[in-house]
């Protein structure tokens, strides 16, 4: 098919089914209209949806969507978008869309925010350098593997994990009673009090970070963002927060989704963002932890409180070299300039943007879905 037969254009209202459609040939699992509606058509900083596609008789074959965001670095805040979910159908591939898709997205948006970052495959990654893209650095993630059959049955496959079964079960349990042991052991003296919400308490999140909001570049816990970003209908949230003397003092949000076989407990926000508050966060990761017993796989930030996780059996995600744990490796940042080649483009408020300690990144800030 020649280039010339294909259409590139913006979103429009009744594209949704086809994205969703492309979505699931690409990655070969279904979204929701409820999900398409909360990651698009909810974000609290656009009235539309940002997405760039292309088509041919009719049918989206490419999209390169974004959700709009906002980074404070300091006391500036300024609006930016995370380029996610950039698709185009295999029987479409080579043929130049991408490029021309990115070229219009480039267009498009160029006075409409300061800077696009984002977290791009490998097979991306490429094409995103060849548009000027840079990589920030690694942003690691962190797991406790309190079942080991998923990740068995995915290393191995499912004829192997048959022929497995017996050995993974001992495993399972050992591994269920050594965690046990070690969660015992580890029950922190501490005075504050931990309490769990289902329904996020956006006031309490907001003001604990108001009163320790990191220097770093990183995405302001206002209300717009805490209202929306957590409210995903694939998730199941809830909001553990410490307290002393009645106080809030720290918070964590954690949402525990169940994809396929495997039910995976996430620690996405934690407040203070700094991580030189253990004392804070120990009681809250214990709580966490003790409430989701039953789930195959604990996830947290990796860079966060890097000798408390180990207490209690999380693993660096590089010791966990499987797709169904895929290791979140690589920031990518672009500034919408014209000018890329002048040193400054690359500087926000004095940081470099290219620089991984210029970030400050929880797992809710990344393209999770």
């Amino acid at each position: 098919m020649a280039g010339d037969d294909y259409r590139i254009r913006p979103y429009r209202p009744r594209d949704r089914a086809g994205f969703l459609s492309l979505y699931e040939t690409v990655w070969g699992h279904r979204k929701s209209r409820d999900w398409f509606e909360w990651r698009f058509q909810s974000n609290p900083y656009s009235d539309r949806v940002e997405m760039v596609v292309a088509e041919t008789d009719d049918t989206m074959v490419g999209v390169e969507p974004l959700l709009p965001f906002r980074l404070r670095v300091g006391d500036r805040r300024l609006a930016a978008y995370q380029p996610v979910d950039w698709l185009v159908h295999p029987d479409h591939r080579r043929r130049g869309l991408f490029t021309r898709m990115t070229e219009r997205l480039l267009a498009r948006y160029a006075d409409d925010a300061a800077l696009l970052f984002n977290f791009p495959t490998d097979a991306l990654l490429s094409g995103l350098e060849s548009f000027d893209w840079r990589v920030v650095g690694d942003l690691p993630t962190s797991y406790r593997v309190q079942n080991p059959r998923p990740l068995v049955a995915d290393a191995v496959g499912p004829r192997a994990e048959k022929a497995l079964s017996p050995a993974i079960r001992v495993a399972s349990a050992a591994t269920k009673r050594g965690l046990a042991l070690l969660d015992r052991y580890n029950v922190p003296a501490t005075d504050y009090t931990v309490e769990a919400h289902d329904r996020l308490p956006v006031e309490t999140v907001e003001r604990l970070y108001a009163g320790t909001a990191p220097t770093a570049i990183h995405v302001p816990r206002d209300e717009p963002y805490l209202a929306w970003r957590f409210d995903n209908p694939h998730w199941e949230t809830t909001t553990y927060v410490a307290t002393a003397d009645g106080d809030p003092v720290g918070s964590i949000i954690a949402a525990t989704e169940r994809r396929d076989d495997c039910t995976t407990a996430m620690v996405l926000d934690c407040q203070p963002m700094c991580d030189d508050r253990a004392d804070v966060i120990e009681p809250l990761l214990v709580r966490f932890v003790r409430d989701n017993r039953d789930a195959d796989v604990l996830k947290a930030p990796g860079w966060y409180a890097p000798r408390l996780r180990r207490r209690y059996g999380f693993w660096h995600d590089s010791a966990l070299a499987v797709s169904r744990f895929p290791t979140i490796s690589r920031a990518t940042v672009r500034p919408l300039v014209e000018d890329l080649d002048d040193a400054d483009a690359w500087l926000l408020d004095g940081r470099r943007l290219t620089d991984r300690a210029s970030w400050r990144l929880t797992l809710a800030d990344l393209d999770i879905e």
